[in-house]
Order: C-alpha cells, then structure tokens, then sequence
C-alpha cells in the first residue's frame, strides 16, 4: 500500500539514477525475501494494490559493506516482517521497483542507506600504508564528464551518450582516476617484495605498483586497472600508470580509455595527519584534448575493516531495468 508521498529529493549519482523519479513515496507491507547480495542488495515487499490485490515490489538498496556499516546484517529483515519504506519509484509506473532511502523495522529501528561511516577524530597516519575512506561525492555515472577537455571524438560519443553502456552492469570496474571516489574504503600495503598494493574494497580490486625501478614493460598488456610502477618522493609515493584496456567509462561518464592513457598519482599525508592528498595527471590524447590535474582526500579509518564485495553479475545486470 502507499501510504503517502514525500517532498522531491534528489537522489545519489548513481549508475542509475537516471531510472528513478526523484519524488519520494512510502510503502507498508510484508517483507517476502531479502538477497544479500552485491553490488546491490534487494528486498522484496508484498503491499496491497488496488482491490486489496497483492503487489510485489522489488527494493534496491546499497552493497552488503555499505549496509553493513550502518548496523544491517543478512538477518535485519526477515520474511513476514511488517515493515515502512521510503525511497523512488521507477519512471516507469508499471515497473514496481524502487531505490531505497530508508526502512522501518519491525522493532521501531529507522535503518538507512546513506551517509559515510562514522570517523575516527583522534586516528593520526604516520605514512600512506593503512585503511582510508573516500572524502566527497563518486561522479555522476547518469550523464556524460562533458566538464572534461574533450577532443572531436570523445564530444561526439559523450552526444550520444547512454547511461547503459556503463560497464558497471557487467562488473567492470572503474580504473582510475575514478576509482578514487568510490564510496567504499581503499587499503595501502608495503610488501616485502618492492611491491606496494593499491586495494580496493569496490570489487575487491588489487592494483599492484612496482618498486624496483623497472619501467612499463613494451608491448605489454592492457588490463582494467593497467600497469603501475612508482617510486618515492621524499615522503611522497609517486604512481605512473599506463597500459589500461578498452573501457566505455574509462576517463569519466561515457568517455572511454584509449590505448595510449597515462596517469601519475601522488600519494601525501597531509600535515593533520588525518588526511591524504592524491594529486594526478591525466593524459589520453585519443580522448582528452589535454592533460587533466584534479586532486582527490582520503580520510585515515584504522578503525574500519575491509569486508568482502564481489560482484554478482546477475544482480549488476538488474541496475538498469527494462
């Protein structure tokens, strides 16, 4: 049953925000099953439609990491709870499916989906290695990185841009530079073989950067996250990266990688001891009429476990519907 209609809110940049209308209603109904899954996790809800006929609408909410930091577990819901929902409907009306914004429990309990794990105000860094939250917002997988220097070519593909295209729905994860907004928590590692691993919690991603002075190997091989070689700058981890594979969103938003993109990131603590500053230059001369600098903060979160995210492709494939 909808039991009544919130203000407008604009919704998260999400892959598919595009789908959702940004008006808010509420649901009351019977919780049928809960899919504990990634990158979405679905609860599926039976209310009363017209004629006290049942309905059964299908609730996407965040990633098992995401709820999990704010106090959800596989068993917070169970089938025949009676719970309220609030969240966007699909535009299309015939579609019963909804993004979530926030759940009543049986118990009372407001869950939600959004918001950023709590910090830790008195966590100091003493060197790059370690556990680090994403400050600021992941950008906008629903419309096309037009803010970028685009050449002829990548202005013509971001002109007929479609958001389902994004190869987030066939588990492909972003390299970077936009792996460095994702929501989910970022490990760095000092390992005994002159090698320092770049982990990602989103998809479980390892990028390995080589310490032992050799270069980027010719002819080398194209891969999602590409080939990493760095090398110290005081205190300073300076990452060159090249050899990134074909990737529809590879630069941004609809702008894909091309053969010859080149990227060095700069890996600082800043002097609060609290943040790192990641300052890069992008270059993709197939796609970018020139260079883009930006810098990116990670907050220092020693207190935050890295939990398990692999992606299930049946459940991507579900975040762009029909």
């Amino acid at each position: 049953m909808v039991i009544g209609v919130a203000v407008p809110a604009t919704l998260f940049a999400h892959h598919h925000a595009v789908n959702f209308l940004d008006e808010q209603v509420a649901l009351y109904g019977e919780v049928t099953r809960v899919d504990w899954t990634n990158p979405h996790v679905y609860i599926y809800l039976e209310t009363e439609g017209e004629g006290g006929t049942p309905v059964e609408w299908e609730i996407e909410t965040g990633s098992t990491p995401a709820l999990t930091r704010r106090g959800w577990s596989p068993d917070t819901l169970e089938p025949g709870d009676l719970v309220t929902v609030r969240g966007n409907p699909d535009r299309n009306p015939d579609r019963k499916f909804m993004s979530l914004r926030a759940i009543t429990a049986p118990d009372g309990t407001a869950l939600v989906v959004q918001g950023r794990p709590a910090e830790d105000p008195n966590a100091r860094a003493t060197s790059i290695e370690g556990i680090w939250q994403a400050l600021g917002s992941p950008y906008d997988r629903a419309r096309p990185a037009t803010h970028l220097p685009l050449t002829e070519k990548a202005q013509a593909i971001a002109a007929n841009f479609d958001v389902a295209n994004d190869p987030f729905i066939e588990c492909v994860p972003p390299p970077v530079p936009d792996s460095l907004t994702t929501p989910y928590l970022h490990q760095i590692i000092f390992n005994d073989d002159d090698t320092i691993t770049l982990r990602e919690e989103y998809w479980e991603i390892d990028r390995t950067v080589y310490m032992d002075g050799r270069g980027h190997p010719e002819n080398g091989p194209r891969t999602n996250q590409g080939h990493s070689i760095g090398h110290w700058d005081g205190d300073v981890l300076v990452v060159d990266t090249t050899l990134f594979d074909d990737h529809a969103f590879g630069n941004g938003s609809g702008i894909p990688n091309g053969a010859g993109k080149h990227i060095v990131e700069r890996y600082e603590v800043l002097e609060d001891g609290r943040t790192l500053s990641i300052s890069y230059v992008l270059e993709d001369p197939e796609y970018l009429a020139e260079p883009v600098t930006d810098t990116r903060q990670w907050r220092y979160a020693p207190h935050l476990e890295m939990l398990p995210n692999t992606c299930d492709l049946e459940v991507a494939r579900r975040s762009i519907g029909p």
